[in-house]
């Protein structure tokens, strides 16, 4: 279970798709360091279509995305994968909204449709940061 800097009345889950795992190898944004900056506690929640789509990046991409896929799956071994089927972005989508949680990404067409249906969303903000769309708790 990854978790930010404190474990103890873990309430927060955060779902990640692709693109937000891949930030740290592409532009590298300390995704795990802003997420304890903008959450405290959380859990990470990845989809197993994300982690298909990661590995299948890692030895298939181009070379810079290999790499970054490669980072992003060592990151998500700090979350707990969910089992769920569909492809990434529409499995991500019933999830937040069954689960109640954020998702972390840098897709607008996701992110759009995300905030169409309530769900708040942690994004990259100038390149160098993430923000938070909508409100906690």
């Amino acid at each position: 279970m990854a978790t930010g800097s404190s474990n103890k009345g873990l309430s927060l889950q955060v779902i990640v798709d692709t693109s937000f795992l891949m930030l740290p190898g592409i532009l590298g944004i300390d995704i795990i360091g802003e997420m304890d900056r903008l959450l405290g506690s959380y859990e990470i929640l990845i989809p197993s279509p994300v982690i298909a789509e990661l590995k299948r990046l890692s030895a298939q991409g181009k070379p810079k995305e290999r790499a970054a896929a490669r980072l992003a799956l060592a990151l998500a071994k700090r979350g707990s994968v969910v089992n769920v089927e569909g492809e990434a972005d529409e499995s991500i989508v019933k999830l937040a909204a069954e689960k109640k949680c954020l998702v972390g990404t840098s897709d607008l067409a996701l992110r759009k449709k995300l905030r169409a249906r309530g769900i708040n969303v942690i994004y990259l903000r100038g390149r160098s940061h993430l923000a938070l769309n909508g409100q906690l708790g």
